[in-house]
């Protein structure tokens, strides 16, 4: 959870400091703009984790790598191949708890520029 809140911190801080580069001034606006795409690729990387460590792309990858085999190797080596779910290894919940909390700061903003 603490690590959570330090990539909803750091998620904010950089909505600021983009919006002030690209924008040359800090708006709600803009501040709703660059939020929504930070959130929006923290929530699909997790998300992309979540599938890729169920195994869902690991049938995908073992006929890729039987189809597209290199001529010198053996079956074995082919076998002892890790499947693509052992590769994606890092924790992707406190990610996904940061963009989604990035996303609701979002949608209350969206809220209050609305209002």
């Amino acid at each position: 959870m603490k690590k959570g809140v330090y990539i909803f911190a750091g998620g904010v801080i950089a909505a600021v400091v983009i919006s002030f580069i690209f924008y040359r001034e800090i708006t709600l606006l803009s501040f709703i703009n660059i939020l929504f795409l930070i959130s929006g690729m923290m929530i699909f990387a997790s998300l992309f984790a979540l599938v890729a460590q169920g195994g869902f792309f690991d049938g995908i990858s073992y006929s890729f790598r039987k189809t597209f085999a290199v001529k010198e190797m053996s079956r074995e080596e082919l076998e002892e191949m890790r499947p693509f779910s052992e590769l994606v290894s890092f924790r992707y919940t406190p990610l996904l708890v940061g963009g989604g909390t990035l996303a609701a700061l979002m949608l209350v903003c969206l809220g209050i520029f609305y209002m």
